[in-house]
């Protein structure tokens, strides 16, 4: 009978994300934490990855950056959050003849609420012996502005001219380390960072009613910077790491300031993937949508790592970004618009019967908010038109109860409160008026069947009510989607889907939403 409900839970309560489960993943995945601090800017600022390594040498790191204190509010901890950059960073080790270490190519792709980050490198590591090692790497760090903020317009000479008021720009960037480990529980690593760029095409600014070219600088009035940090990180297990380190960082662009930037965090190491211990039992998956709106023609992206706990819980991360330009597809014009780390735990009542709670935290860069200028493009926002895109954060814990019906078939219902926190210096603006922090329940039903050993498909109403408007004038309105999966292969997924939202808050218009998407076991 156990092994009959291990069976049914696989298939069906994870349907709605990857039915791949049951066929084995490798290596390891790691979540790390981070907080900093910079001693005159005072600031404070999180990051979260998910890091998953292959055993052949493979790295996929999924991260996102929140900030606290909007409005660079100073010494304000885990108060005002919004998000900031996030991105993934794909590399592969190559490791050389005669132990002359290894060489590891990496690109980093990265999103933040007004660019798209694109970044080449190459690493060098050596092993001197088993205490000491060093590495070399070059990035080239190529940052596009989005649509948004390229353009100004100003009256010069009694004329209206639109001007590109931002630059691309283009970094050299050069890493040198040397780490030391030959202390018991402790290591030790010494980085020392050098920075070159400039602006890789002309923009201008309006002084004494002339248009002036813009001039890069990095540091000092100069196209140079540089930073040093020292690490130390203390081997608590195999599986926990936390580290402190110190860096020396420039303060701004135009003066020789420099301050202190605090790193405390951790690396929490799940084990080997597949592990026969049924504590560290897990597979680990990347996640991929693209989405279309019918009617707003606008087009988004949804991707990262998602952690399945052998039907004992799962643990996410996400990065949804979008194209600020109708009917353009990738990397034109991409932006952020929000990051997010799910989990949920199960706990089995009865053979068929499954509780879920569960929790969802969003970080909104403000990516999706609007442009900041009317010369650009026209006022914009994407995702749940109820929804603010402006920068902030939604708490949304949940609980869900699913029933196993049949091997083939499972019910579910969940309820889950969405609270969402605007970032204090963008509650108020001229085109949307003010905006307060808000919140809305809501439930969902649904039902998951599997129609043969590849195909399954899934359905889901849900039913919001809330303390501000919604759709139509009211503060309630309601969505569907399917969800058709097919297992194309062992390792990857192919899912589709299609939703009903609403398309206006003033109006009782529907728009429909088409996704395409893959997932793949490690």
């Amino acid at each position: 009978m156990r092994h009959i409900k291990l069976k049914k839970i696989s298939l069906m309560v994870f349907i709605s994300t990857f039915s791949a489960y049951a066929f084995a993943g490798s290596g390891q995945t790691t979540f790390q934490y981070e907080h900093n601090w910079k001693s005159m800017d005072r600031i404070h600022a999180d990051t979260l990855k998910l890091i998953h390594k292959t055993d052949d040498n493979w790295q996929f790191e999924f991260k996102f950056g929140v900030t606290e204190g909007g409005g660079n509010k100073r010494d304000t901890l885990y108060d005002d959050m919004y998000g900031g950059s996030g991105g993934v960073v794909i590399q592969k080790a190559f490791n050389l003849p005669n132990g002359f270490g290894s060489l590891i190519p990496a690109l980093e792709l990265g999103f933040g609420k007004d660019l798209t980050l694109y970044q080449p490198g190459l690493k060098y590591s050596y092993k001197f012996n088993s205490d000491w090692s060093s590495s070399l790497r070059y990035r080239y760090e190529w940052k596009k502005i989005s649509q948004s903020e390229r353009y100004k317009t100003a009256k010069i000479a009694g004329n209206r001219i639109k001007y590109l008021a931002s630059s691309n720009t283009g970094r050299h960037r050069l890493d040198w380390a040397l780490n030391y480990s030959g202390l018991k529980r402790l290591n030790l690593a010494y980085t020392f960072n050098y920075y070159i760029g400039d602006f890789t095409n002309d923009s201008y600014k309006v002084v004494n009613n002339k248009l002036v070219k813009n001039k890069y600088k990095a540091y000092n009035n100069k196209k140079t910077d540089y930073e040093q940090e020292f690490k130390i990180t203390y081997n608590y297990s195999k599986l926990f790491r936390p580290y402190f380190s110190i860096s020396d960082v420039s303060k701004n662009k135009t003066t020789d300031t420099r301050q202190a930037k605090f790193k405390v965090g951790f690396n929490y190491n799940f084990g080997q993937s597949n592990s026969a211990a049924p504590n560290f039992a897990y597979k680990t998956f990347f996640k991929y949508m693209h989405n279309y709106g019918l009617n707003s023609h606008y087009h988004s992206d949804n991707f990262g790592l998602h952690l399945d706990f052998a039907n004992k819980g799962y643990l996410g991360i996400g990065i949804s970004t979008y194209n600020q330009m109708k009917n353009k597809m990738f990397f034109e014009n991409l932006v952020s618009s929000h990051y997010q780390m799910y989990g949920g735990y199960h706990f089995y009542l009865a053979d068929n019967w499954v509780l879920t709670p569960n929790m969802e935290v969003r970080f909104y860069s403000g990516g999706g908010y609007k442009a900041k200028n009317k010369e650009n493009i026209p006022h914009y926002q994407l995702g749940d038109v109820s929804d603010s895109q402006r920068p902030g954060m939604r708490y949304a814990p949940a609980l869900k109860l699913t029933w196993l019906a049949t091997d083939d078939l499972s019910l579910y219902g969940q309820y889950r409160f969405e609270y969402r926190k605007v970032s204090r210096s963008k509650r108020e603006d001229s085109v949307q008026g003010y905006v307060n922090n808000r919140s809305r329940n809501r439930f969902d039903i649904g039902a998951n069947y599997a129609l043969s050993t590849d195909w399954n498909i899934g359905y889901r109403f849900a039913y919001f009510r809330a303390n501000y408007v919604l759709q139509n004038d009211k503060k309630h309105d309601y969505q569907q989607e399917i969800d058709i999966n097919w297992q194309a292969t062992k390792d990857w997924q192919i899912n589709f889907a299609a939703e009903d939202v609403a398309k206006k808050v003033h109006s009782d218009a529907r728009e429909t939403k088409l996704g395409l998407g893959l997932s793949y076991l490690f």
